[in-house]
C-alpha cells in the first residue's frame, strides 16, 4: 500500500494516446479505437469521443492520419470524426491514399 499512497493525483496525470504508422494497417488501431469508443459511450453517453479523454494524442504516418480524424474539430468545437467512422475512411480510400507499386 505505501507505493499506491506515493502515486500522484489524477489531477497530475498527462494522459497520452500514441497511434503506430504502417500505411493501410492503420486500420488496425481504427478497429481497436472503434471498440474503446463504444465502451466509453457506455460510460459518459453516445456522445462520448477517445479525444476527451486523452491530453496528448499523436501518430506517425497513417497515424498522424488517424489522429486527424479523432482531434479534427467540427463547428461545435467536437470531434468532427467518430471512431467507428475511421475504419470505412480506410477502406473507401485506402486505394488513393496508399497506391499499390506495379
Amino acid at each position: 500500500m505505501a507505493v499506491l499512497n506515493n502515486l500522484p493525483s489524477c489531477r497530475n496525470l498527462i494522459t497520452i494516446l500514441s497511434i503506430d504508422g504502417g500505411g493501410i494497417r492503420g486500420i488496425i488501431p481504427g478497429v481497436i479505437l472503434t471498440s474503446l469508443e463504444s465502451e466509453l459511450q457506455k460510460l459518459d453517453g453516445k456522445e462520448a469521443r477517445v479525444a476527451d479523454y486523452f491530453d496528448v494524442i499523436a501518430g506517425t504516418s497513417t497515424g498522424g492520419l488517424v489522429t486527424a480524424m479523432l482531434t479534427a474539430p467540427n463547428e461545435k468545437n467536437r470531434p468532427l470524426f467518430a471512431a467507428k467512422d475511421i475504419k470505412d475512411f480506410y477502406l473507401t480510400h485506402s486505394p488513393n491514399i496508399f497506391p499499390q507499386s506495379r
